[in-house]
């Protein structure tokens, strides 16, 4: 006679593991113990039919896809866009198999049609779908309850079943184990509150109605409740700290931490809950201490195959001065990449260049698991995209290789006893000590991507669940996790983009500070390095009067010393990998478009030449493409108030360099452009600063800047003239604005140069400027420290 036992399910490998550890100290046998996905394999069989992989499916979907037009759906027949999208159409097929939901009885609800062509495609597809399927005598969780047949040999093992629910049912979940229960007694355990009442619509059976707030152990064979106990919140500590920067969460982690443990508790009892679980990433590269293991594994985008892989597509998507330089860093050698990949780059890919360049990035690591698991992705990669005719660019083949390696985790073994793991994870499991990040409204509860295709109203209305449902059950597990905890810590992020999430209102409405706490914690994960700034006076000996001055370093040296000095004698440039443009980046081109537009210009020249030569400059960096973009609409204005100047006006220089001597003193620069007005000449100087400022008859003696006086005396050297009129032409109104102090401004010009020559007799003290706002974009102003 064979000897039955229990049988134990529980919702995850985890809180099987929890539930043996707390069994150690017990002399007995212990049960067998499945997890409710082990449950539902091992209680089902299909005849003749075979599961499908995810590949598999993906090729039967693209297949079902054929002669129907989904493009309506907003999804692409493009085979690398369908690959991402896919997604979408197979989660709703397996929503609706698993609530026993058909398309036509959605129809029936959608009253005003919103959704029939989309349902009509959809239905079409499916079809199509479980056709493929059939054919080939497969099966996946689309048609499981059209094939499944109950495993009795397997039930037959166990005289008991104590099940452990922490969740929903779907409908044909809960058929299976309806008829489990038909074979072998089969006992229910859960817990009630007021966020998880639909999930326990199916067990409306119950003779007693479910009450909030208890935990309950029931008998699905009798349909009665066997025991009932009221849940009490076991909550002594509670703290909700806010935070400006994500990152600095990870400091206030390390110190609850450290509170925890003083309080006695164990640190195995001590769990971190991410929200999302990308942040794990981050928190690695802080674990100094090696506090945590990590239950979803450790990303690979801290080791070197995906940063060498991840590098190389953001070098030959973008050749920037930030991408070659990470490829240095890395120490990857460009012309290499150059010599092979930037050739493939754009070509239709093979099974032959597709290994060449996925070997290249396998020799960059050395790790035997992740190796492991590079492999079989290639493996299963190469099946995809290389058993049928498909063509794809390399660059479009490796978008989808990266995102797959992307996804790789390696096991976290032998690490931190702190553990750090997701909200699902913690089902069935309760800790001392609970640390939940991220509490923002955009991560708690988080946003479902299952409701592409039809809106919460109509989904209510066909019997499918909604979102609200599932943010609904995501915050059950919340409540369920921190009312099963002593110590609570929460941090969450507070700025002008960021906010704590509303449901933290409902769990906690009167212990939510709003102040940030940065500054208390920030200590511990950054070490207070005193920048050294340079204080010390600079007094040299140097011959100014023998510098070649242009407007600009003169305008430099007379607003401060320091920085001519900085500038131009030790030419120590300012450096930056910023995407946004420099104002002089942005207007060397505006120069440049309006020099070429004026060397080819007639009378009948349009306003498409300059559209055609901002095309010229077009960029891949969005924020100059905007600043373009901007620019290019207002020169229109500019093209035609210009033209109407022209009308008795001749342009007769552009960009024109000049050397010469004025007062013993060299001056250089280049004049934008000149106009010929009857006999008078027009200097003009292009400005795209939206806050030209000119000096007046009342200021100039305080003015620095002598950029049109310097075109004067150009013009008169060049020109043997003094009918000369200087203007700026302000581009960002569209006006010009002439020089009116210019007489003025030259004598005080002779007085300054007078100075410069009288200080180059004797040491010279290159101080900084006493007026501070001149240091506001000063790009010295740190050295200076100011």
């Amino acid at each position: 006679m064979q000897f039955k036992q229990k049988l134990l399910v529980f919702p995850t490998s985890r809180s099987i593991r929890s539930y043996i550890s707390l069994q150690k100290d017990t002399n007995t046998l212990l049960p067998s113990i499945l997890t409710i996905d082990e449950f539902f394999k091992k209680c089902i069989v299909f005849k003749d039919k075979k599961y499908i992989d995810e590949e598999q499916r993906f090729l039967f979907l693209k297949n079902s896809i054929a002669n129907t037009n989904i493009q309506k759906l907003g999804i692409s027949d493009n085979f690398t866009k369908f690959l991402k999208q896919s997604d979408y159409i197979y989660r709703f097929f397996l929503e609706l198999s698993s609530e026993k939901v058909q398309i036509q009885s959605i129809k029936d609800a959608d009253t005003y049609e919103y959704f029939a062509e989309h349902l009509s495609i959809l239905e079409q597809i499916r079809n199509n779908y479980l056709s493929i399927l059939d054919e080939n005598s497969s099966v996946d969780r689309v048609n499981m309850s059209m094939h499944y047949k109950i495993n009795e040999e397997f039930l037959k093992r166990f005289d008991c079943i104590d099940l452990v629910f922490e969740g929903y049912f779907t409908k044909v979940e809960f058929d299976i184990i309806k008829s489990v229960s038909s074979h072998v007694d089969l006992n229910i355990k859960f817990y009630s509150n007021e966020y998880n009442q639909k999930s326990l619509e199916v067990l409306d059976i119950l003779d007693e109605k479910i009450q909030l707030n208890y935990e309950y152990n029931i008998s699905l064979n009798q349909k009665k409740i066997l025991l009932k106990s009221k849940i009490k919140s076991k909550i002594n500590s509670l703290e909700i700290k806010g935070f400006n920067s994500r990152i600095n969460q990870i400091a206030y982690i390390k110190s609850s931490i450290t509170k925890a443990i003083k309080k006695g508790v164990n640190p195995s009892s001590i769990a971190l809950v991410l929200p999302d679980e990308s942040f794990a990433s981050w928190l690695q590269l802080f674990d100094n201490e090696q506090y945590f293991n990590y239950a979803m594994g450790r990303s690979i985008k801290n080791y070197r195959l995906y940063q060498v892989g991840y590098a190389i597509n953001s070098y030959l998507n973008e050749d920037e001065i930030k991408h070659t330089s990470n490829l240095e860093y890395l120490k990857i050698d460009k012309s290499a990449i150059d010599k092979t990949i930037k050739l493939l780059w754009n070509k239709v890919s093979t099974k032959e260049n597709f290994e060449l360049i996925t070997n290249y990035i396998k020799q960059n690591e050395d790790n035997e698991e992740i190796l492991e698991k590079y492999d079989e992705i290639l493996y299963k990669l190469n099946i995809l995209l290389f058993s049928n005719e498909n063509n794809i660019l390399v660059k479009d083949l490796y978008k989808i290789f990266l995102q797959k390696i992307s996804k790789i985790t390696l096991d976290d073994v032998n690490s931190g006893k702190i553990t750090v793991l997701g909200l699902l994870e913690t089902r069935a499991v309760s800790f001392d000590t609970i640390i939940i990040c991220d509490f923002n409204e955009n991560f708690i509860p988080k946003r479902s991507i299952k409701d592409k295709f039809l809106s919460t109203k109509i989904k209510s209305m066909a019997n499918l669940p909604t979102a609200f449902d599932r943010e609904s059950l995501q915050k059950y597990y919340y409540k369920r996790l921190i009312d099963s905890s002593s110590n609570v810590y929460i941090s969450y992020v507070n700025s002008d983009t960021n906010q704590i999430s509303r449901f933290a209102n409902e769990l906690f409405p009167n212990d939510i500070s709003h102040d940030r706490s940065d500054n208390l914690y920030k200590h511990i994960l950054y070490n207070n390095h005193n920048i050294t700034h340079f204080e010390e006076q600079i007094i040299q000996k140097i011959d100014l009067s023998k510098f070649e001055w242009s407007a600009t370093s003169l305008k430099n040296f007379l607003e401060c010393k320091r920085r001519f000095y900085l500038q131009y004698i030790l030419k120590i440039h300012e450096h930056t990998i910023s995407l946004k443009p420099k104002a002089f980046e942005l207007g060397n081109i505006v120069h440049s478009i309006l020099e070429k537009y004026y060397k080819e210009h007639t009378f009948d020249s349009s306003y498409k030449m300059i559209e055609n030569l901002f095309f010229e400059y077009r960029s891949s960096n969005p924020f100059l493409a905007l600043d373009l973009e901007i620019w290019k609409k207002k020169l229109h204005d500019f093209y035609l108030y210009d033209k109407q100047r022209l009308e008795n006006r001749k342009v007769i220089v552009l960009e024109k360099n000049f050397n010469i001597t004025f007062d013993d003193i060299k001056i250089k620069g280049v004049i934008d452009r000149v106009d010929l007005y009857e006999d008078k000449y027009e200097v003009i100087d292009y400005k795209t600063s939206s806050s030209l400022k000119v000096d007046t008859l009342k200021n100039y003696e305080k003015s620095n800047d002598f950029q049109l006086e310097f075109y004067y005396l150009a013009m008169s050297e060049l020109y043997k003239t003094d009918k000369i009129e200087a203007y700026y032409y302000d581009l960002a109104n569209t006006k010009l604005v002439e020089e009116v102090a210019l007489d003025k401004k030259l004598e005080v010009l002779t007085k300054k140069f007078e100075e410069i020559k009288t200080l180059s007799k004797a040491d010279i003290d290159f101080a900084k400027c006493e007026e501070k706002t001149t240091c506001t974009y000063c790009p010295y102003k740190i050295i200076c420290n100011r």
